[in-house]
């Protein structure tokens, strides 16, 4: 369908569309794409709020601070970060996997 903007920059879909929400994708060739939703959030997703530990504690990583969150989920976060002290990461297993299994790396062991 071919539509032209009007002098306030607006289209007009038809009624079909009214009260539809569109995510409106401008590209860089100048075209803009409308993708139909269904759910908009109509809430700003809350920043978490850094907190002090009464101990001074913060999450395994290089982190300067830690969030509620972080502080509910302390013994996970601290058994997480042990586990990656004795395995490694899953990129560091992975390549100790393919050095010992070079098979791997051929072609012929099927789709993946």
């Amino acid at each position: 369908m071919l539509k032209e903007v009007g002098a306030s920059g607006q289209i007009s879909l038809g009624k079909k569309y009214a009260g539809k929400l569109f995510d409106v994708i401008p590209h860089p060739d100048g075209r803009f794409e409308l993708i139909p939703v269904r759910d908009v959030a109509t809430t700003s997703p809350q920043v978490p709020q850094i907190v002090q530990s009464p101990d001074g504690w913060v999450p395994p990583g290089g982190y300067d601070g830690c969030t509620k969150w972080a502080l509910d989920n302390r013994d996970a976060l601290e058994h997480y970060a042990r586990q990656i002290e004795e395995a490694g990461t899953a990129a560091e297993e992975l390549e100790r996997f393919l050095a010992e299994h070079p098979e791997a790396l051929t072609d012929d062991h099927g789709e993946v």
